[in-house]
Order: C-alpha cells, then structure tokens, then sequence
C-alpha cells in the first residue's frame, strides 16, 4: 500500500533534471516581471524608448535631427529600434534575457560546471536587466545563438549570427572575439568553428563601424580599470591548464589599451569582467564548485552592485514620464520654439531624452559618447563660462534650457553656470522639477535667407532662395542630402565646415528636403555629385 501511495508526508523529493535546469529562467522570468511592475526610469532603457521613438517617426538608420544636431542611429544599434517598432523597448528589455538564458541551457552541456553556468548566465541576464541595456541584451541573445551555431560545426551560420549580433550591440561580437582569441594557442588555428567565430567577430565589429562610424570615445575611469583588470587577475588561476589559460591577460591587456587608447568602448570594458568571465570561468575550469565560488564572489559583488545601483538611483531619485509631462505642455505652447532646440540639463534618469517628445527638438541627448565629441566643453572640469556656454548655445541653436532641480552628476558643472544669473538667460516658467530659460537673441537653426518650412524627427523642409552657400546648423553625415522637391534627382551641395555644421549649396534656387538616405554613395562616403 505504501509504495501505491506515493512516499510518505514530510519527504521531501530532489527536483529533477529538468526541473532544476529551468531555475535560471525561472529566476530571470520573476525579476522581469518585477521590473514590469515596477516600471523604474532606469537610465539606459530611457535610450532604448527614445531611438524606439525615432523609428516611429520615420528616422530610420541613417539621420535623426532631434539629437545633438543630427546622428545616425546605425551607429549605436541598426536592428534594436526596428524591433522596438514591433513589440516595444520595454517588451523587449524582459524577452531578451529570457531568451539569453533559454540558450544557456544547450550551451551548458559539456562544460564543467553546467549548472553554475547557467545560473551565471542568468545573473549576468538579470544584471543587464536591471541595468536597462536593451541593444546588449538583443545582441547577446543572438550571440549565444551564433555560439550554439558554432557547437554545431555551422560555421557560416554561426559567423553571420555574429554579424548580426554585431548590427545589435557591435560590444558583444567585440567580447566574442576576446574569448574565442586564447583558443588559438590551444589548436584553435585548426578548428573551423574557432577561425569563423574570429571571422564573425571581426566582422561584427567592422560591419557596423565601416557603415555608420563611431559617435566618439566613451570615458573610462581609472577606477573601473583597476576593478575590471584586478577583478580579472583575481580569477585568472581558476582558468591556469585550461584552453581559456590566455583570456585573463588579454583581458588585462585590452582594458590597459581601451584606458591609454579614446574609443568608444571606454568602461563599457568592464562588463566583460563581471558578466562574461564569470560564465567563461565556470564553463572551463576543473576547480571543485565550493572554492570556484568563493574565487568568483569580487566579481558577482561588482555585477551586484552595478546593477542594484542603477535600480536604486531609479527608484529614489529618477524621474518618471510624468514628470516630464509639465514641461513638455510648457514648451510646446511657446510660439518661438519652432525651429531653434532645447537644452536639457537632466535629472539621473536621463528620460528626457524621449519623454519631451518628438516634437521638440533637443541639443543633446542620451549617448555619452556623442557628448564627449561635441560637448566636451560642458563637462571639462573649469572649461565652461558665460562667454563660453553663449558660444555654445549659438552654435547648437538653443532657444531654451530646461534645468532639472536634481540634475545627474555629470550635469552639475552646467547647471551650476545657468542658475548662477547670467545676462542672457531669463527664467521664464518654473515648477518643483524643472526650471525653464529662455535664450535672448537666439540663433536658429536654419538662418535667414534660407526659411525653414517645417521640420521633424526625420526631416527638414527648406526654402533656398538663391544659389549662394548658406551655413545650417546640422551635423555633416555621409547619408544627409538634400533634394529638390520639384525635382528629386536635383541635390544640394552639403559640405561640412571647420567647426562641425554644415553650408548648404543649391544649383537652383527652390524648396529643398534634407533627409538621410542609405545608399552606395554614403556607404563608401563620397560626397554628393552636386558638390562637384
């Protein structure tokens, strides 16, 4: 009767294979849902909703006027905001790590700790997560499949998954690339599937870059260099008489040359010490599990940290849509904000780089490293003055500075300067977050004689009365042009000039449509026939 009945109350069954497999998704599922109810204005999906916004308004790849003068949104991420058009940014912030650790399973078999190996794939999931990096966690959902690809021996497949992870994130083809190298010295030369994950890699990196560029050098402090780099060491002996024995030192290496070297990766480098080498160490070394752990918990306490840092600034000091909504009603009912941009000195949150809508146009953004190109001036310690910042409105064509009453650190310098009183600002509207200036005598952004007709997102309608050069304060791009609308095959001479805008050179006098366009010419980037 017993054994018909099942065991006895209070014994308690070991779970199964399957059923602990799927604890990892399960973890990462609950903290999804949990951001889902939350909803925190975490900083990084802020970007995420604002390049989701330019898609829907027709931006596409190649040129979006309402940040920084104009950029291509190609060059942080050529798929994520076409994926947003469909199922939304934050929709896709909770698939893609469920779809990360999904394909931690297969990965996990045959390495040598498969179970820890999944569960640090879904904490490196649920640190992104929490972090609000949307093209990351797309690009590595899609890397993991290019790796299962390339377990399979389905070397091109795998290569081009790779590519297209790149056309996501071009950081996580860049980190492939770091773990694939140490194989190498271990027969890798040999091995197909090694050659095309390096091939892919390498051309995740390229494809991307040869398309659209790089929007400028990301800062890299020297404290997230020693953590990324000491954080690495301390893990290196788990990895000693292992295929993977080199990944430490290059690593190492990498962080010193990102650190000595400006480029766009900058302390992004240090993700690959607290969310990949964690997942590198645990699928190669022979350590028994207990001391494994021990070795790995600096590295889990940073991924804790930066993670539970971004979600608690979020929650105590962020602010929300609604917090937007006022200003946004204020500025939108100011006649004289047609045609000129706003400078936001915003709060930690950063959402206002999409909340304030796509009607108004801003100066800056929501990507540092474009900032550190154009704007270094704002954030140069000492750097800024009145003189100065009247400079920079001039050329950036603001009419108005919106100031939040708790702005991000890095804003602090700038906030400071326009609430200290200077003579051509004057306070024009006010509430408990927010502080608006109007700039006196402001320049627009398409002077006279040229007339602006209308302008969007995606495009500016011009009217050119003449055949004379003409400055307009937009940013050069290769894929800009300007076309003639009695005529779509007449172009604008758009030449760049030494202090960063355009001038802008009609054959014949007549309306004018400047858009970005993806084509041969802009790819390789040769400038405009019409140019001569």
């Amino acid at each position: 009767m017993t054994a018909l009945a099942g065991p006895s109350a209070g014994v308690r069954r070991p779970l199964g294979p399957a059923a602990a497999a799927l604890g990892p998704l399960v973890a990462v599922a609950v903290a999804a849902t949990v951001m889902w109810l939350l909803d925190p204005p975490v900083a990084d999906l802020q970007a995420a909703l604002a390049r989701e916004q330019a898609a829907d308004a027709g931006a596409g790849l190649t040129y979006w006027f309402n940040w920084y003068g104009g950029i291509s949104p190609g060059s942080y991420s050529s798929v994520v905001p076409f994926l947003s058009q469909l199922v939304g940014s934050r929709t896709l912030a909770l698939v893609a790590p469920l779809a990360v650790v999904a394909l931690a399973l297969p990965l996990s078999r045959g390495t040598a700790h498969p179970a820890l190996f999944r569960w640090a794939v879904a904490a490196a999931a649920m640190s992104n997560l929490l972090a609000g990096r949307v093209a990351f966690a797309v690009g590595a959902a899609v890397g993991l499949a290019a790796v299962l690809a390339l377990r399979e021996r389905r070397a091109v497949l795998g290569a081009a998954l790779l590519v297209v992870a790149g056309l996501a994130s071009p950081l996580v083809p860049a980190f492939a690339g770091l773990l694939t190298l140490p194989l190498l010295a271990d027969g890798g030369r040999r091995s197909r599937p090694v050659v095309a994950s390096l091939a892919g890699a390498g051309l995740g990196v390229l494809v991307p870059f040869a398309l659209f560029g790089a929007p400028g050098a990301y800062q890299f402090p020297w404290t997230t260099l020693a953590l990324t780099a000491g954080l690495a060491l301390v893990v290196w002996p788990a990895l000693w008489r292992t295929g993977q024995h080199w990944l430490v030192p290059l690593t190492v290496a990498a962080a010193l040359v990102l650190f000595v070297v400006p480029t766009g990766v900058g302390a992004n480098m240090g993700r690959f010490t607290y969310l990949v080498l964690p997942c590198a160490v645990l699928a190669w070394s022979r350590w028994r599990p207990r001391p494994l752990l021990l070795l790995l918990v600096p590295v889990l306490c940073w991924s804790v940290f930066a993670a539970g840092r971004d979600e608690v600034a979020a929650l105590d000091d962020g602010y929300g849509a609604e917090d937007y909504e006022p200003l946004r009603a204020e500025l939108l009912g100011r006649p004289d904000l047609t045609g000129y941009r706003v400078e936001v000195v915003d709060n930690w949150s950063r959402a206002g780089s999409h909340s304030l809508g796509p009607d108004i146009a801003l100066a800056r953004g929501w990507e540092d490293q474009t900032d550190n190109f154009h704007n270094a001036v704002l954030f140069e310690p000492g750097a800024l003055d009145a003189a100065g910042y009247r400079g920079w409105l001039d050329d950036n064509a603001v009419a108005y500075v919106a100031v939040a009453a708790d702005p991000l650190a890095r804003a602090e310098q700038e906030a400071e300067l326009v609430e200290s009183g200077l003579p051509y600002l004057t306070r024009v509207w006010h509430d408990e977050n927010w502080s608006l200036y109007r700039v006196q005598n402001a320049r627009p952004i398409v002077p006279a004689p040229l007339v602006l007709l209308s302008a969007s997102p995606a495009e500016l309608v011009v009217e050119v009365p003449d055949v004379a050069a003409h400055p307009v304060q937009v940013r050069p791009n290769r894929y800009l042009v300007a076309r003639s609308v009695a005529d779509p095959d007449v172009t604008a001479c758009l030449l760049p000039t030494e202090d960063g805008w355009i001038t802008l050179q009609a054959p014949v006098p007549g309306t004018y449509v400047l858009a970005g366009d993806l084509s041969l010419t802009g790819v390789v980037g040769r400038d405009s026939d019409s140019c001569g």
